[in-house]
């Protein structure tokens, strides 16, 4: 039997989910970067040999443009052991304006009791007969 580990690496050799192949080095990128800015990125990707951050403020992205230019550099001559495979030419940031989804749970839904209580009890337990009844009467006041 395969574990997880073995599955997702099986699933990233396949053309069709390459793109996950990308996350590993798109972390550790992210990693280089100060931790005051991890809050403000939405997520990145690599799109024709270029690393590109979503960031959700645009004081993110000026601060990620003056210190993104101190780490161009050294990241071509010796990038991250996870960016081996990829060739990455170039890092930016853009503003991404869109909200993250949000999902409401309504808790005021009631359901009409569809049972009947039409059952019969003809079990010998007292304490099983006695709850059985008391299901009885919970659905006929319902």
């Amino acid at each position: 039997m395969k574990n997880s580990k073995q599955l997702v690496s099986h699933l990233r050799s396949q053309s069709a989910f390459a793109h996950l192949s990308m996350q590993p080095c798109i972390d550790a990128v992210k990693e280089l970067l100060p931790p005051r800015l991890h809050r403000f990125i939405l997520f990145g990707y690599i799109k024709h040999n270029i690393l590109f951050f979503a960031l959700n403020h645009p004081g993110a992205k000026q601060e990620f443009d003056n210190i993104i230019n101190s780490i161009k550099t050294p990241l071509k001559q010796m990038p991250p052991l996870k960016c081996k495979n990829f060739e990455l030419f170039d890092v930016r940031a853009f503003v991404s304006h869109k909200k993250p989804l949000t999902f409401s749970v309504h808790q005021d839904l009631i359901y009409k009791e569809r049972a009947q209580g039409s059952f019969q009890n003809d079990i010998k337990d007292d304490k099983l007969h006695a709850m059985f009844e008391e299901i009885r009467d919970i659905i006929h006041k319902t």
